[in-house]
């Protein structure tokens, strides 16, 4: 038998499970999971200026008048990590200073990247040469840096989505929240913490949330209700469903003091083992669901 949002929501805790039980699925690769191009556009935006244009000189040059390049603007010098894909936290603590730590068949070496240092110049034409970059100056590439720049971001982005499979059912929430969002005129995110809720939606939760992250939100800024969510996928059971379950229960309890709903959604074999924690979970938070009532409009719906 099939239910609208509502009809589901009414159904006692048993039937609610069986139906649950009855109609999960899996998730497959979303479009957007390969790149995340406004991360790519995000990223690039740290470094895409006049300097990174001004690099196309050095396309198709020798070693000899790369380096002579660099010695006499050695300020763009400071482009390098970007050119590499080397992010904040590859640097020395404190990120804020910058400071690379170089590995050399000789020892160790530093470079300072927030300001360059003039009397080590050799130092970061080294690392230049020894990175391979130079290569990619003088012969890997034929117009563009900039070009250069948006592929080594969407590199570094597609290589850290293909290492962070388990993250599938947070990207699909986010495309799920970014569409109804844009229907309805309301704010969504993914990622959310206590602050950030206080940053992006000027509302205030008690202490006991200090600790949280949530996979998502959004909000209806007319009836200033916020909606936060947890999706995760178990596909086998064990103690991380059962923690789950126990830890959903004190969010019914935190929430119920609030004008905000919290709303699970999960799927997975795993809950084939684990029915008492997914009933619990059912009693407590009411609103839990799977992929294909998602995908047939259950959320959407029940936000009307």
């Amino acid at each position: 038998m099939e239910y609208n949002v509502f009809e589901y929501l009414n159904l006692s805790s048993n039937e609610k499970l069986n139906f649950f039980m009855e109609t999960r699925s899996s998730l497959s690769f979303l479009a957007s999971y390969w790149f995340n191009f406004e991360n790519v556009q995000k990223n690039l935006e740290l470094y895409d200026s006049p300097d990174l244009y001004t690099l196309d000189y050095l396309i198709g040059k020798s070693d000899e008048e790369i380096n002579d390049f660099f010695r006499s603007r050695s300020s763009l010098l400071l482009l390098l990590p970007y050119l590499l894909g080397i992010r904040d936290n590859k640097f020395e603590k404190p990120y804020l200073k910058r400071i690379l730590k170089v590995q050399d068949i000789d020892g160790v070496y530093y470079l300072n990247f927030n300001e360059i240092d003039e009397e080590n110049i050799d130092a970061y034409l080294k690392f230049l040469h020894d990175s391979g970059l130079s290569w990619v100056l003088r012969s890997g590439l034929k117009k563009s840096v900039h070009d250069y720049a948006v592929g080594v971001e969407a590199g570094m982005d597609s290589n850290g989505r293909k290492n962070r499979s388990g993250d599938m059912g947070e990207l699909y929430l986010e495309t799920v929240l970014k569409d109804i969002a844009e229907r309805k005129g309301w704010i969504c995110h993914g990622q959310t913490t206590k602050e950030n809720i206080k940053e992006w939606y000027n509302l205030d939760l008690d202490e006991t949330f200090g600790n949280r992250r949530f996979d998502g939100s959004i909000y209806n800024p007319v009836r200033r209700k916020l909606y936060l969510f947890e999706v995760n996928n178990f596909n086998s059971g064990g103690s991380k469903s059962k923690a789950s379950a126990t830890e959903f229960k004190d969010l019914h309890n935190r929430f119920s003091r609030t004008n905000h709903e919290f709303i699970y959604i999960t799927d997975g074999r795993g809950w084939d083992s684990d029915r008492s924690h997914l009933f619990e979970a059912m009693e407590y938070i009411g609103k839990v669901f799977n992929y294909k009532m998602i995908e047939g409009g259950y959320l959407s719906d029940y936000l009307e």
